[in-house]
């Protein structure tokens, strides 16, 4: 195969990645940096499309245990009338693609800040680690206070301010859930798939299924589909202020669209 002309077919998500993490639209020697943020932004897609699919199964699964346990299961809700019950679906393959989602974003915004730090003047080694920020700690507050140090680009001051807002109204709250997770293997106070069962008839009603929620109440599926929206903002929204970047190779609005579904 040496001297062979390779042609690549790319899959779906790296296709959607690619309307804003083009090579060719940036500077030739950060493609590999580009790349390798277009390669997490499309794994990040994939995983969140995984986490819908898995809560599909989940639900499917969990409504199928109870009606093979039904008279079980009111059998002990009778015994016990004083007492409120519920049923808990516990899912390993859900909480995989929660740490998936997580653990891609978090490796896509370390990339980006790199890609960041080599496009605005003069260059400097980007990164999206904590920091204090006006006396608050949040995520990317290297990034943030790098780009206000840098006062030789007017585009340094713009891309802090924009990095900053999204951090606080986003991305550190998904960064701490990222670490609790990697930490504790469970987020506190996340509801779980689950199911109230009656000590009076009907005891057991489906249409009563509870979907899963993250800690702020959100259900889970909206979290995601939330965080891929708001990160598709972020990106398109910066990647307009970065210098030595030919936007004409760029279609920004299709990864807006992209994200939204």
């Amino acid at each position: 195969m040496n001297g062979a002309i390779r042609i690549v077919i790319v899959g779906p998500y790296r296709w959607k990645a690619f309307s804003v993490f083009n090579g060719n639209a940036y500077p030739p020697k950060l493609r590999s940096v580009v790349e390798a943020c277009g390669s997490r932004l499309a794994l990040l897609l994939l995983n969140t499309s995984d986490l819908r699919h898995a809560l599909e199964r989940d639900i499917t699964d969990f409504k199928n245990a109870i009606e093979s346990q039904l008279p079980d299961l009111e059998t002990a809700v009778k015994r016990r009338p004083a007492l409120s019950s519920v049923v808990i679906y516990d899912s390993m393959a859900l909480l995989a693609e929660i740490h998936n989602c997580f653990n891609a974003l978090k490796s896509f915004l370390d990339l980006y800040a790199q890609l960041i730090g080599k496009l605005v003047s003069p260059p400097f080694e980007g990164s999206f680690g904590k920091a204090n920020i006006d006396g608050q700690k949040v995520s990317g507050g290297r990034l943030v206070n790098a780009l206000r140090n840098n006062g030789q680009c007017s585009s340094s001051q713009r891309l802090a301010d924009l990095t900053l807002r999204h951090s606080l109204a986003w991305i550190t709250t998904a960064v701490k859930y990222r670490d609790q997770l990697s930490h504790l293997s469970d987020l506190d106070d996340m509801r779980p798939l689950q199911l109230p069962l009656h000590p009076s008839a009907p005891h057991i009603d489906l249409g009563e299924l509870v979907r899963p929620a993250m800690p702020n109440g959100q259900d889970l599926e909206d979290y995601f589909v939330g965080l891929l929206d708001n990160l598709a903002e972020y990106v398109c929204a910066s990647v307009a202020m970065l210098h030595d970047v030919d936007l004409k190779l760029l279609s920004p609005e299709k990864l807006m669209k992209d994200c939204a579904h």
